[in-house]
């Protein structure tokens, strides 16, 4: 492992994604009151689209095989599992794979495989799965490029890459992150790397497959968990002003973009 990778597993096992929404210092992490507790902002609860392609995905992989890369706290791959796929996830840090792991075992569910992997270097044989999923970590490993490169490898042939936000430019997020200085996922600190691309670049990148369905994410802005003045500001004056904009305006600036493609 380089060190730009031991820099990315150390923030995010440090500050493992869920636990920046807990709002009362009373919940235990890793209880199921906990999971309960920050589940409405988590995916895919918090953005409904992402619920949409679950369903959408999940009902032509009934008994195939799914992997997820950069599982989490396991949120996602449970609403596969209860639709009958079999689900192997690796995520880069162990905190992230000790909350899956009393996840599942909080809801009964059970993964083939639930273990520490690297998105660029996957533990797993080439030409195993019938799909793999990946929401919004790929643009966060150091090597993007790398990371589709992988899913490709692991993929069967004429399987599909479900790789959803990828961090755009030009979005709303962008302008607010740079002219904003604000952080994007904890309030303290950003991770190491944190990319944001144009549409071309993110496309180029998908070697060895063919694009099938692309999608604007996020394109209007959401309630956030945060407090303080940038938050009132972002609450009270930039939400309502923004979400005023017609759609079609609303999505030359949206926030995320993702894309389905199948092996060639």
């Amino acid at each position: 492992m380089n060190t730009r990778t031991e820099a990315i597993r150390t923030y995010w096992n440090e500050r493992p994604l869920g636990t920046q929404y807990v709002s009362d210092p009373g919940i235990e992490p890793g209880t199921p009151d906990f999971f309960e507790h920050i589940r409405p902002w988590m995916n895919p609860y918090k953005f409904s689209w992402i619920m949409e392609r679950i369903e959408a995905e999940a009902a032509t992989l009934v008994g195939k095989r799914l992997l997820e890369v950069g599982c989490g706290m396991g949120y996602d791959g449970l609403e596969f599992i209860k639709r009958g796929v079999r689900v192997s996830a690796v995520d880069l840090t162990p905190a992230a794979i000790d909350f899956a792991r009393r996840h599942f075992e909080y809801v009964g569910a059970e993964a083939d495989v639930l273990a520490v992997g690297n998105a660029l270097d996957l533990p797993f044989d080439d030409n195993v799965f019938d799909a793999l999923w990946a929401n919004g970590v790929v643009h966060c490993t150091g090597d993007t490029r790398k990371a589709i490169s992988e899913a490709r490898r692991v993929l069967k042939p004429g399987g599909r890459a479900i790789i959803s936000h990828f961090y755009r430019r030009p979005s709303w997020m962008y302008i607010l992150h740079r002219l904003g200085r604000e952080n994007i996922e904890h309030k303290d600190e950003d991770p190491p790397v944190n990319e944001f691309y144009t549409e071309e670049e993110i496309e180029a990148m998908f070697e060895g497959f063919e694009i099938v369905e692309t999608y604007r994410d996020h394109y209007r802005a959401l309630p956030v968990a945060r407090r303080g003045p940038k938050a009132w500001l972002y609450k009270y004056g930039f939400r309502p002003v923004y979400n005023m904009f017609p759609k079609s305006v609303a999505k030359r600036f949206a926030y995320k973009y993702s894309v389905i493609a199948v092996k060639t």
